[in-house]
């Protein structure tokens, strides 16, 4: 999953000082060239806010699970990434809507977990799977580096959606119920990863 650098600096925030416009351009220089290993320094915020961000690692959220066998959906609990942009989750701007808006989650699973499934289904190459995972080469995966020793992996095509008012309900122990923050790396990753899976953005062609 290689980017022109060029196309990506387009996007840098305009109050961003150069040391950190620097920080940025040589953490994902890496994704640009579609060079190895990848670099993950300064990927989540030291400094967690006390709301809800896009990018946010959540523990627990409410996803539908089909049951096969009775041929219904059941209530399942799931880590989550939010993938709704911050603006959307935001408490204070729901009263000021006309229409409201949903929260978009993808699933999240630890690399251990995966690794254990590759295992279990006999998965060829399993070890070249999670190299080429890590390196972010699939487009419906997204690699994240350990958090407290835990390594993630976000499903793009495992999606489910909550009200504001479910999301916002954690917020009253906020500290236990997320995981992490992204910092501006991990963010850009991120949106780069999405454009790449929904909309094949960098690679500039007409769908």
């Amino acid at each position: 999953m290689a980017f022109s650098l060029e196309w990506i600096e387009k996007f840098f925030p305009i109050e961003l000082t150069e040391q950190r416009k620097g920080r940025l351009r040589d953490g994902l220089k890496t994704f640009a060239l579609g060079t190895s290993p990848k670099t993950y320094t300064d990927f989540y915020l030291a400094s967690i806010p006390n709301y809800f961000l896009q990018g946010d690692l959540i523990f627990d959220l409410r996803f539908p699970q089909w049951d096969t066998e009775n041929r219904i959906f059941e209530k399942a609990y799931f880590k989550s990434i939010i993938l709704s942009n911050s603006c959307d989750i935001d408490e204070a701007n729901q009263a000021t809507r006309t229409l409201p808006k949903r929260v978009i989650i993808a699933k999240l699973f630890t690399l251990a977990d995966f690794e254990e499934g590759l295992q279990t289904l006999n998965i060829e190459n399993s070890n070249a799977i999670v190299v080429n995972l890590k390196n972010q080469e699939y487009s419906n995966l997204m690699y994240f580096p350990p958090i407290n020793n835990i390594e993630y992996i976000a499903f793009f095509d495992e999606l489910g959606s909550i009200t504001n008012e479910e999301l916002n309900v954690l917020k009253s122990n906020i500290s236990n119920n997320r995981i992490a923050s992204l910092d501006l790396f991990g963010h850009y990753l991120l949106v780069f990863k999405l454009s790449y899976h929904l909309c094949r953005l960098p690679e500039e062609i007409d769908r």
